[in-house]
């Protein structure tokens, strides 16, 4: 009974992901645990091996060959083209503070040590902005544009080149579209800051829609970078991809590696935090870093032009 049951709940959860539907805040929720739900069923398997339950290892087998085939990407990424040769590249770091963090001294003395060329910050309140612009960090960034705001609101974007802000994107926080001056050539980042579908499912799945826009519709090298509060178990999350973005970690075989949280008992289980790459453009190094006082790990990445 109980094997069925697990059955029945991974193979729901994993039709959903075949049909591309997150309906429901519960169904989206659900969604980001899809591998780890998935892994249920290999007790599931061996014991009904071992009571001969062929029927029950026959569907569990099925579900489980489908989650991954699903999980595909995230093991053997596409191809993306290489850095052009005489490419130097970009360094964008992006972080989401906590709006309540109590330590943005100690984020600042952190920065300092990352060597970024752009910094993108989410939940970026005034007293963030205050503290770091009292910071020693405020001087390697001349090029601030800043949308501080109430709680997680906020967000702001730090360059060492110049920058010049495009056109205001329709978003539930407030985004940045940027383009950056950078040693290749002019960047576009477009920071992004969605809701969580627990706060507001149908902005949430709103913002993803306005970000896949821009991969449909951009011809600019363009980065899509910040805490987008979905993973790639989330079908509005891959239609990013379908729209052209490249996710950097998957393109660097990093996949399955998880950002959110790193304030709890447990180890972090799912990435929040990407960077996806269009426009000619393609990412070539990335990693992630800790961020004192926050939730979520930060990330950051090199992005080239390609050839």
């Amino acid at each position: 009974m109980i094997g069925w049951l697990t059955v029945a709940v991974v193979g729901a959860i994993a039709l959903t992901q075949a049909v591309g539907w997150a309906g429901t805040t519960i169904i989206a929720i659900v969604q980001s645990l899809t591998p780890y739900l998935a892994m249920t069923l290999v007790p599931v398997v061996l014991v009904a091996l071992w009571r001969r339950q062929l029927l029950l290892v026959a569907t569990a087998c099925a579900i489980g060959f489908g989650v991954a085939v699903l999980a595909t990407p995230l093991v053997v990424p596409g191809l993306q083209p290489a850095a052009a040769a005489d490419s130097t590249g970009l360094r964008v770091a992006a972080l989401n503070l906590w709006y309540e963090n109590p330590d943005i001294g100690a984020v600042a003395n952190m920065l300092a040590t990352v060597d970024a060329d752009v910094i993108v910050f989410s939940e970026f309140t005034r007293a963030h902005q205050s503290t770091l612009q009292a910071s020693s960090l405020a001087d390697d960034y001349p090029h601030r544009i800043e949308r501080s705001g109430r709680g997680a609101t906020g967000i702001a974007v730090w360059s060492v080149n110049p920058m010049r802000i495009g056109d205001a994107l329709e978003t539930f926080n407030d985004s940045l579209d940027v383009t950056v001056a950078g040693p290749d050539g002019g960047v576009r980042i477009a920071a992004m800051h969605m809701p969580t579908p627990i706060i507001d499912f149908d902005a949430w799945r709103t913002d993803l829609a306005t970000a896949a826009q821009i991969g449909r519709t951009t011809d600019e090298p363009t980065l899509l970078i910040g805490d987008l509060n979905s993973s790639y178990w989330h079908p509005d999350f891959r239609r990013l991809l379908d729209a052209g973005f490249v996710d950097a970690n998957a393109a660097a075989g990093s996949g399955f590696s998880t950002s959110w949280p790193t304030d709890w008992w447990i180890p972090p289980f799912v990435r929040l935090d990407h960077a996806l790459t269009t426009g000619g453009l393609v990412s070539t190094d990335i990693d992630d870093f800790d961020i004192p006082g926050s939730d979520h790990r930060g990330l950051i990445v090199t992005v080239a032009p390609a050839p």
